[in-house]
């Protein structure tokens, strides 16, 4: 899934901020960033995963925002560029903050150039399938096929998720706030500005 971020307001060191979430099997989620513009020189290169760390968008950050349809609920994950995250669970709009063993950053590689930066995350999203009882899940997200899982007679059930996707840039005079979408203020929690997201 292709989402492309739009500014709150005009952010001329950012041409173009996007995200792919690829679904690489039923406990794997990449997410891959791709930042053009005179930024892109300025953002730190690592191949490493870093520490889970408190207060991340108040510089860099690209975070994604998950939770169920039919559910209040949802996890927040952080990612800088340095290879610093975090995970946090509310249990309603802005409520009951606390840090999440939900997701996990797996993996991290980051590339870029005078104009471009890329980097890839490998997110480990196994607890919360086994938690929701979705363990064997027949993901088919983007082109992922339940490889097998007809031959295994095992029932293919789905997950509609509430998804949303964010990012705070930071420049020399303040900090940019990207999103799917904006209201009167950036608020990256409220559903208003998230997409629906089907796992099957």
């Amino acid at each position: 899934m292709h989402i492309d971020l739009a500014p709150f307001s005009p952010c001329p060191a950012v041409q173009h901020l996007g995200y792919e979430l690829l679904l690489e099997s039923s406990s794997s989620l990449r997410l891959i960033v791709q930042l053009e513009g005179s930024l892109a020189a300025t953002l730190p290169i690592t191949n490493r995963v870093g520490q889970r760390q408190f207060g991340l968008w108040q510089h860099h950050c690209f975070e994604l925002f998950i939770g169920e349809l039919e559910s209040n609920a949802y996890w927040e994950l952080n990612l800088a560029p340095n290879g610093n995250w975090n995970c946090f669970e509310f249990s309603d709009y802005r409520k009951d903050q606390r840090e999440s063993e939900a997701y996990s950053l797996a993996g991290l590689q980051a590339v870029r150039s005078a104009q471009s930066y890329r980097l890839e995350a490998n997110i480990d999203i196994k607890p919360i399938l086994k938690k929701k009882g979705l363990e064997a899940l027949g993901l088919e997200a983007k082109g992922l096929e339940a490889t097998g899982l007809e031959k295994r007679g095992l029932e293919k059930r789905s997950l509609a998720l509430s998804l949303g996707a964010s990012a705070v840039i930071a420049t020399a005079t303040q900090l940019n706030y990207f999103s799917i979408r904006h209201g009167a203020t950036p608020d990256f929690h409220h559903r208003d500005h998230h997409m629906q997201w089907v796992l099957q």
